[in-house]
C-alpha cells in the first residue's frame, strides 16, 4: 500500500530547537561562571567591625542613660505594665542599645549566633539568658536576677 504522506527524519525538523537549547545552556553556564568570578568572596568574607572606644566622660553619660532606662523597665515590670516576656524583650533592647552606643557595633540588629562571634562574653551571656524567656510562651525565668545582672554589666562595662 502506498501513501501520499512522506515522513521526515526527526532530527531534520528539530535541529533548530536543538541548537537554541544548546546556545541557551552555554549562555546560562557562562553567566553563572561570570557572576561567580565577579562576586568571588564577597558573600563569604566576614565584615570587620571596628570597636570604638568612647571617652570616659561619654561612657559615663551612656551608662547613666541606660541605667535610668533600666530603672524604668524595672518599675514597669513591678507595676505590671509588662509581662515577663515583654520585660525580657525590654532588657534585651536596653543592653543591646547600651553596647551599640558604647562600642559602635550594631548588636541591636544581631542574632545570638552573630553576637557569639563578637567575643563579648558579658553580652553573650546576657543575651543567651534572655533568649528563652524572650521567645517562649511560658517561662520560669527570674527576671529580677536578670535585671541585677544587666545592671551590673552596664555598671562594669569598660
Amino acid at each position: 500500500m502506498q501513501t501520499s504522506v512522506e515522513l521526515q527524519e526527526p532530527i531534520s525538523y528539530m535541529s533548530l530547537w536543538l541548537i537554541i537549547a544548546i546556545v541557551l545552556a552555554v549562555l546560562i553556564i557562562f553567566t553563572q561562571v561570570f557572576f561567580r568570578i565577579l562576586f568571588k568572596g564577597r558573600l563569604k568574607r566576614p565584615k570587620k567591625l571596628k570597636v570604638k572606644k568612647p571617652k570616659p566622660k561619654t561612657l559615663e553619660e551612656i551608662r547613666k542613660k541606660y541605667l535610668s532606662r533600666l530603672y524604668v523597665i524595672e518599675n514597669d515590670i513591678a507595676g505590671g505594665k509588662y509581662t515577663v516576656r515583654q520585660g525580657y524583650q525590654q532588657l534585651s533592647e536596653c543592653v543591646r542599645g547600651f553596647v551599640f552606643e558604647a562600642t559602635g557595633i550594631p548588636v541591636d540588629k544581631c542574632s545570638l549566633s552573630e553576637i557569639r562571634t563578637l567575643k563579648m562574653p558579658v553580652l553573650t551571656g546576657l543575651v543567651t539568658e534572655y533568649y528563652e524567656p524572650e521567645f517562649a510562651r511560658f517561662t520560669v525565668a527570674d527576671i529580677r536576677k536578670s535585671l541585677f545582672k544587666t545592671r551590673k554589666a552596664i555598671e562594669t562595662w569598660h
